[in-house]
């Protein structure tokens, strides 16, 4: 085609009077036109391309080939930009790739336990081969946090219909005390959901109709917050307890915590903890009282912990807290940033870690993922 308008050209750049200067006259135009009609041929060839490789891009076989080969640093890089993780996170990841030899990355990680069984792994041979310091370990588990956070994010809800059976819901009275109840059904009307003995016995259980708050935690570890009605208790013939509550739509999204938290029933020991700041030089001076007192910690991440005692101590002190259990000897040391009375008369101490050392926060990041 292209060959035949070509010969057109020539031949009409022969034609007409014959003459030199009627034909210096005619050929430009010819020339444009000719170039435009390339221009057009070149721009179609390579739409007509784009358009294939693109369809090739969205198939099922290129997406099960991309699926099915190794990861590439190409791969880390292109996860690591799009979410923000530091030069840190992409070097350990990269890492954990390279040992596991695992299939591509950006397929690989559908569901919280896919992360954890790609980093188990990844620990495991890591022992082996002796390749990670206790401050790459630390690393290694924030950037498994931070994968199981991007893995959640997929998976958010907007209404209590979108709920798990089987997992928990908090109920937060007025007084801030918070009462776990159990997901037992579902239905399009109601969210029904089994409450303990000493909850529905209450002289101060809420009304019926009326609005209460609630927090809920997904199965990916995801928080809401959010408030609905109570329409009935009921009681059962095998002496059970249930409470149906209206749907809800207006789901309300925690802040995601920087660390996993684990709950536990483990012994513990905490210290009265005096900080001391030099005026000269800003250095922190501990004095750790010999003072011990025993209780139990109810949940723990390499942030803080929840311990459960008898004593009602105030918000804003300092403390040191034990836990053999894990096999740290260090008193770690902290502050109590909330006192909660429990329905048991005793007291929950939330505490923060203030100093702790690497190789601690491995031990319990170990114990989280039991690893």
């Amino acid at each position: 085609m292209s060959f035949q308008i070509f010969q057109l050209v020539a031949k009409s750049f022969q034609g007409g009077s014959g003459s030199p200067i009627e034909a210096r006259k005619t050929a430009p135009t010819y020339l444009i036109i000719l170039i435009l009609i390339i221009f057009t041929m070149i721009l179609a060839t390579l739409f007509f391309l784009f358009k294939a490789l693109s369809a090739y891009y969205k198939s099922e076989k290129y997406i099960e080939k991309q699926k099915n080969r190794k990861t590439k640093k190409s791969d880390v890089e292109k996860l690591c930009k799009k979410n923000n993780y530091t030069i840190e996170d992409e070097n350990i990841l990269w890492e954990v790739c390279k040992i596991t030899e695992c299939n591509n990355i950006l397929y690989l990680l559908k569901s919280n336990s896919d992360v954890v069984d790609l980093f188990r792994q990844a620990y495991n041979l890591s022992l082996e081969k002796e390749i990670f310091s206790q401050k790459d370990l630390n690393d290694f588990f924030v950037v498994l946090y931070k994968l199981e956070t991007l893995v959640a994010q997929g998976k958010q809800i907007s209404s209590t219909r979108q709920m798990t059976l089987g997992t928990k819901l908090t109920h937060i009275a007025d007084s801030g005390e918070q009462n776990s109840f159990t997901i037992e059904k579902i239905t399009k009307d109601y969210l029904v959901v089994t409450i303990p003995p000493y909850f529905y016995n209450s002289n101060e259980k809420p009304s019926p109709l009326s609005k209460q708050r609630f927090t809920y935690k997904t199965p990916e570890s995801l928080s809401y917050n959010f408030v609905t009605r109570i329409v009935r208790y009921e009681e059962t013939v095998e002496k059970t307890y249930r409470l149906y509550l209206t749907h809800s739509e207006q789901l309300i999204s925690q802040a995601q915590r920087h660390f996993k938290r684990d709950f536990t029933d483990t012994e513990c020991a905490f210290y009265p903890l005096q900080i001391n700041k030099s005026a000269k030089t800003d250095e922190e001076k501990y004095i750790f009282s010999d003072k011990k007192y025993e209780g139990k910690m109810s949940n723990i991440s390499g942030g803080g912990c929840c311990i459960q005692t008898n004593l009602p101590i105030k918000e804003g002190q300092n403390i040191s807290v034990s836990i053999p259990s894990y096999s740290i000897q260090e008193k770690i040391v902290g502050i109590i940033k909330n006192t909660r009375k429990l329905p048991n008369g005793n007291f929950a101490l939330h505490i923060q870690f203030l100093k702790i050392s690497v190789e601690a926060r491995n031990k319990i990041y170990l114990a989280i993922y039991k690893f």
